[in-house]
């Protein structure tokens, strides 16, 4: 029989079928994504901080994840023997196999601490720490308490960070202790699924991209169309319920199903090949814009740990912006742009590169005119906390934020459709649809997850590779996507004439 492990238990949680692929068909699984190691790195190195809130603790990780049976060995003598904190102590009971991140035993009690690099507790959370309470108490280590320990959102960072400012710990033993029925009769069905000699049956459903998802979407659904009712427009249960009764494609939707007008655009678009322009709207969106005119965008990272002080966990950090400029409708397109040195994000800089951003867009911005952004509540946003940072700046941000003007309205509000953008109004589907020849596929960085994730491993001295080169490469990706909304603000004035 496999042994069920925290993870396992929680996959087979969502699907029987997933867990079944998880131990038995491993060649149906992609391969970890840059994004996914970038996320696996974080979670150690949030475990290794929260080791610090109970330091001094003994390791009891395994020298190969494919055998605990050394580590469960150790952490028994362990504990045992009275060692106060234990690291990656493992329990094994009924072929059931759960590894905990911090075991702290005072005088009278017990703690089992479970970290999370999240900000907040989830119901998923539960239900592995219920699996690990389950096997502590069935192994004969019942925990007295259990706690989830996740990041402290409202923490900013002030010099070296401070794990027990830094956490916060939520006792859920209640919770857990509740859930325990329900952990042991999903064991048993999950070692039954597990003896079958064939993956069990389970039809496409909400499950399968919750709570997460699934590894194996690009095989269950792999007979799912492109465009199917699955691609509708913010469909709100629609979805489900057309493909419930047997409408798979957008094409097939029948006359008579309540469509909103976005919706309807789309699925018009798909059997007929239609576009749609308000031509009133759309003029009237334009006629608010002034000259000159500066298309705007920001690069950002968002750490788990902040890095600079000031910061927050996740706050969205800018490192790096594009600004295309124009002064008239007759004028050349200027262009400029700011891209901070991973050295001045580290410890003991003599330079604050938000200040060094600050002081370049007071060169780079004059007092009048618009400044579009697409989406722009995400540079207001990063703009807003660079207000709060430096209120000696106020006036200037604040003056720039007023001006700025959404270049996602047009699309998002339905006045410009092309059936090519299919339910997105993002700019990676407009600006295809709007300039097929327009394209990322020629930069080496064809994307913002892509710029973020390099640009922190630069910070953080874990990028190998020619810098020089790199830095070139962000520039010329940040370049490109003010150049798109360029071509947008053009296509949005010729479809009014």
């Amino acid at each position: 029989m496999p042994i069920i492990s925290k993870s396992r238990f929680v996959s087979g949680i969502q699907c029987s079928k997933k867990v079944y692929f998880d131990v038995y068909r491993k060649d149906l699984k992609p391969i970890i994504s840059d994004q996914q190691e970038l996320l696996f790195s974080t979670g150690h190195e949030i475990g290794r901080l929260a080791q610090k809130a109970f330091p001094n603790g003994k390791d009891a990780s395994p020298e190969s994840y494919y055998d605990f049976t050394p580590s469960i060995n150790q952490t028994k003598q362990w504990i045992n023997d009275g060692v106060e904190t234990i690291y990656e102590a493992a329990f094994s009971s009924n072929d059931v196999l759960a590894a905990l991140d911090i075991l702290h035993q005072t005088k009278n009690e017990r703690w089992a601490i479970e970290v999370k690099s999240s900000s907040e507790l989830k119901d998923y959370h539960l239900s592995d720490a219920s699996l690990q309470y389950w096997v502590m108490s069935s192994s004969g280590f019942k925990p007295d308490k259990f706690f989830l320990m996740h990041i402290n959102t409202a923490f900013v960072k002030k010099g070296e960070i401070n794990p027990n400012d830094f956490f916060t710990l939520v006792d859920i033993t209640n919770q857990v202790i509740e859930k325990q029925l329900w952990v042991e009769e999903n064991i048993e069905h999950l070692k039954k699924v597990l003896s079958f000699k064939e993956a069990p049956i389970v039809e496409i459903g909400k499950h399968c991209n919750s709570p997460f998802s699934c590894d194996y979407i690009h095989h269950c659904w792999e007979k799912i169309p492109e465009q199917s009712v699955f691609n509708l427009y913010s469909p709100k249960g629609l979805d489900w319920k057309l493909y419930k009764q047997g409408i798979v494609k957008i094409i097939d939707i029948p006359e008579g199903v309540s469509l909103n007008h976005r919706q309807i655009l789309q699925v018009e678009g798909q059997k007929k090949a239609t576009s749609y322009i308000d031509k009133i709207n759309i003029s009237a969106f334009l006629s608010t814009l002034k000259f000159p005119l500066y298309f705007f965008d920001f690069e950002t990272i968002f750490p788990a740990l902040p890095i600079l002080d000031g910061t927050r966990p996740f706050q969205q950090v800018p490192f790096q912006y594009s600004l295309h400029i124009k002064q008239d409708s007759n004028s050349t397109l200027q262009h400029k742009e700011f891209l901070a040195n991973p050295i001045d994000f580290q410890y003991g800089s003599s330079v604050n590169p938000l200040k060094a951003l600050i002081e370049q867009l007071k060169l780079d911005f004059l007092s009048s005119g618009s400044i579009m952004a697409y989406n722009a509540s995400f540079e207001i946003d990063v703009l807003k906390k660079l207000s709060i940072a430096f209120p000696e700046d106020k006036e200037f941000i604040d003056d720039i934020i007023s001006r700025f003007v959404d270049l996602l309205i047009p699309f998002r509000s339905a006045w410009y459709y092309k059936p090519e953008m299919g339910a997105s109004a993002s700019i990676k589907a407009v600006l295809p649809a709007i300039a097929p020849e327009f394209s990322y596929k020629d930069l080496e960085i064809s994307n913002g997850g892509l710029a973020s994730n390099t640009f922190l491993n630069m910070i953080t001295n874990k990028f190998n590779g020619d810098e020089a080169k790199v830095r070139e490469s962000l520039l010329k990706y940040c370049e490109r996507d003010t150049l798109g909304m360029v071509i947008i603000w053009e296509e949005l004035k010729k479809c009014i004439i």
